[in-house]
């Protein structure tokens, strides 16, 4: 074979197989039975702590998804293999599933079904970011440092699996000393909720009002109104009562409550007079006097 077609030959090969690989990598989920030699969890809060477990071979990890996900679109797993299981990175690799439940649970070696997400090779590096979406079109940012796995069907329910696959070429010593540092931390939001309540005079009804956000109208809900981190203009116009202007400052994936206290325009006469005084207005006798 000559040069050429040698080296068209290897390149083809390359080709066919990183091709290979990335479409094994997104194929559609499938349900699958598979077995691990133990099982460990995971709890991802709504605090922007990670949490870590260390995982074998052949094991899996439950990773418990947060109940409140007001602020997380997302899941951050990260793997970090140790220098000499990383030295055989291609007996190595990892799937994602979702709907997983054990169907025998035996402690020795319990047979678990689920649903397939995805699943990859760990390549030749130390680490490996994988970036989960809880719901279609979210808004994380993809990077070249980290591995973007697609949600093309909704939500992931309570929680989702991490599965370590090797090829029989460890030995029990790799299988025991050597384990997989595993971690998982929520992506948050770049949007906030912002409250905003108006409370008119005391003893007065609610008369109408126009609220204006960063110079744009807006309506007052209860659920709020989503709003990118940083100062805020709130400004309110009314008929019947005085202009108010507050500058809010709102933080990052948290609640923030603004109220406003309006004021009547109906002009206020204040009158200083000894105590027994009386005092006409427009010859009608002032009844409310307050001390």
């Amino acid at each position: 074979m000559s040069g050429k077609k040698r080296l068209w030959h290897r390149e083809s090969c390359i080709c066919i197989l990183a091709f290979s690989l990335l479409a094994l990598a997104f194929s559609p989920a499938s349900a699958e039975t598979f077995t691990a030699t133990s099982i460990h969890t995971l709890s991802v809060s709504s605090l922007s702590d990670k949490k870590s477990v260390f995982a074998g071979i052949n094991d899996a990890v439950e990773i418990i998804l947060p109940k409140d996900e007001d602020y997380i679109q997302g899941i951050e797993v990260t793997f970090r293999l140790p220098q000499r299981i990383a030295e055989k990175h291609e007996n190595l690799s990892w799937s994602l599933y979702k709907d997983t439940q054990a169907i025998t649970p035996d402690e020795a070696s319990p047979v678990y079904s689920g649903t397939r997400i995805a699943m990859g090779s760990f390549g030749i590096y130390l680490s490996l970011v994988l970036k989960i979406p809880l719901y279609p079109n979210s808004a994380i940012k993809r990077d070249a440092y980290s591995y973007y796995i697609p949600n093309t069907s909704g939500s992931y329910g309570e929680k989702l699996l991490v599965r370590i696959q090797g090829a029989r070429q460890f030995s029990e010593e790799e299988l025991k000393l050597y384990p997989v540092e595993i971690s998982a931390k929520p992506i948050f939001t770049e949007k906030s909720r912002l409250f905003i309540r108006l409370r008119p005079p005391a003893g007065k009804e609610m008369q109408p009002c126009t609220v204006f956000v960063d110079g744009k109208p807006c309506t007052i809900e209860k659920s709020g109104m989503l709003v990118s981190p940083g100062i805020h203009d709130i400004s309110v116009t009314s008929d019947f009562y005085r202009n108010e202007l507050r500058a809010v400052t709102v933080e990052g994936a948290k609640d923030t409550h603004v109220e406003i206290d309006l004021r009547d325009i109906a002009p206020l006469l204040r009158i200083i007079a000894p105590e027994g005084t009386k005092i006409f207005m427009d010859e009608q006798p002032v009844a409310n006097m307050q001390a």
